[in-house]
């Protein structure tokens, strides 16, 4: 990588110009170009843009900055780069074990197997067959967590089946309105516990309610889906980790603390 007198240099030589004419292009003294080049002082920052334009670069290139090209992963793909990530970056240190191929063929066909790390600090990284995941915070916020009253009424909410029925039809039936009678006789359950379990979805943004006035007077509540990028980016994943501890085996392609 070139300094700027030395940019300046090479630019010059090669225009085959020497310092006198370059210097009367600029308007400055052929002095003045001999100490750039041999960095001795800088260009003044108001000529800077001048001598890229003459030179027909931009300033990066005068400053021979490069610019790193940027790759971008599709939507559809981030997913599974971002676990292939914390694949890669939790076992190419550790020389001695088998390649981290041969570990994600384990980890996809086995769906008891785990892969993680542990900080004694704060958080770990964790992996399995369906999720990759990594939590960083210490342990004195973590332990808020168990005292927080906010988190318990959410899991209490998740934990409700009929919460998860409605949810379940929503994700089955996407872009689907519906009253509380029309999705209690879908889910098979009371209207009464329909309504209850749809106020709660309303009241974490997992249901929207719109309501209509009929030409009759009546007035009907229309339910609809809301927040269902929630789904794939927070409820899954609550909801895998559940599904793993309810019925946990210790099977560790590699756990490192």
């Amino acid at each position: 990588m070139y300094n700027i007198g030395e940019k300046i240099a090479k630019l010059r030589k090669g225009k085959n110009m020497t310092q006198e004419e370059l210097a009367d292009i600029i308007g400055v003294s052929s002095q003045s170009i001999s100490k750039w080049e041999n960095n001795v002082t800088m260009p003044d920052i108001l000529l800077l843009p001048v001598i890229a334009s003459f030179f027909e670069i931009t300033l990066d290139e005068l400053f021979s900055i490069e610019r790193r090209s940027r790759t971008f992963t599709a939507i559809e793909e981030t997913p599974f780069a971002v676990y292939d990530a914390i694949l890669d970056t939790m076992w190419a240190w550790d020389e001695t074990n088998p390649s981290i191929d041969h570990i994600k063929n384990n980890l996809s066909n086995s769906s008891e197997l785990h892969t993680g790390f542990v900080s004694i600090k704060c958080g770990g990284v964790y992996a399995d067959k369906n999720i990759a995941l990594t939590y960083i915070a210490d342990n004195v916020t973590s332990a808020k967590l168990f005292s927080n009253e906010n988190v318990a009424v959410f899991l209490q909410c998740l934990a409700n089946p009929n919460v998860r029925k409605i949810l379940k039809y929503q994700l089955e039936n996407g872009g689907a309105s519906y009253t509380v009678s029309s999705v209690s006789l879908k889910c098979g359950i009371k209207e009464e516990d329909a309504k209850q379990a749809l106020e709660s979805m309303i009241n974490y943004s997992l249901s929207r309610k719109q309501t209509v006035e009929m030409d009759t007077g009546e007035r009907i509540d229309i339910y609809s889906h809301f927040g269902d990028h929630k789904l794939p980016m927070l409820i899954y994943p609550i909801l895998s980790l559940a599904e793993k501890l309810s019925d946990f085996k210790e099977s560790w392609c590699g756990l490192r603390a």
